[in-house]
């Protein structure tokens, strides 16, 4: 079994678009298809596996982490429990949060902001948050912690697990062997499918010099809505990660 957590990356947006589709009809998409050309359907098809899948649109890592918590003590889980699960995690943007909202009475992703609408509640909170609460050290430390803690339990439980940066490489303090091309500046998938188009548009400090999501639509291999990967960029990332875990 191939459990999956991260963002739309993981989920499979973008799997479905088709050149030229008008954005009405991608969201209308969206609402109803089941993924089945996204990256994590691939690899459980390579793997000849079942997946159960925790990832969505936006999501924030606070949020992968609540129902990981939640899943992983439940009578499901115990019930479908084997060591020859594999567990894949997309870490996803530090500038999001997960928080439980008066107004909707529910837990939900909050977006970072610089500024905000008076009428939108989560967009007050994103904004509050960023301004007060927000140290990109701090929550690399707190990431950290969680990376830690995840290989630690499912090390203990025999499960094996791995993790990738989704579209920013982030700057970690620890190297587990078990992340995706933690020594490599440029780790996230974004970044790899930029380089797989044969242009590393970085300088020699390896800062990229062009936006990679604007480089990306314009070669391609993203979609022009919210700039998630392509059907044939599904392809290739299930390609690199079945490279990686079998």
């Amino acid at each position: 079994m191939l459990i999956t957590f991260g963002d739309g990356w993981t989920l499979g947006d973008g799997s479905f678009y088709k050149t030229g589709m008008p954005q009405l009809v991608y969201n209308k998409l969206k609402e109803s298809t089941e993924y089945k050309d996204s990256w994590r359907n691939i690899v459980a098809d390579s793997l000849k596996v079942k997946n159960i899948n925790f990832a969505s649109t936006n999501s924030s890592n606070q949020k992968q982490f609540s129902l990981a918590k939640n899943f992983f003590i439940s009578k499901k889980f115990r019930d479908l429990y084997s060591k020859d699960m594999i567990v894949v995690w997309g870490i996803s943007t530090l500038h999001r949060d997960f928080k439980w909202c008066s107004d909707s009475k529910k837990y939900e992703d909050i977006v970072f902001t610089d500024q905000y609408k008076e009428e939108s509640n989560k967009d007050r909170i994103g904004y509050g948050l960023k301004k007060w609460c927000y140290n990109d050290s701090i929550a690399i430390k707190e990431l950290e912690i969680e990376i830690l803690h995840w290989n630690q339990y499912f090390k203990a439980l025999g499960i094996k697990n791995y993790w990738f940066d989704t579209f920013n490489s982030k700057n970690y303090n620890i190297k587990p062997s078990n992340f995706f091309d933690i020594t490599s500046r440029n780790r996230d998938l974004l970044s790899l499918l930029c380089i797989q188009q044969a242009v590393n548009n970085s300088d020699s400090y390896g800062v990229w010099s062009d936006d990679r999501f604007e480089y990306g639509v314009r070669n391609k291999f993203l979609t022009p809505y919210q700039y998630y990967p392509k059907k044939e960029s599904h392809k290739k990332i299930a390609e690199y990660i079945i490279g990686k875990i079998t």
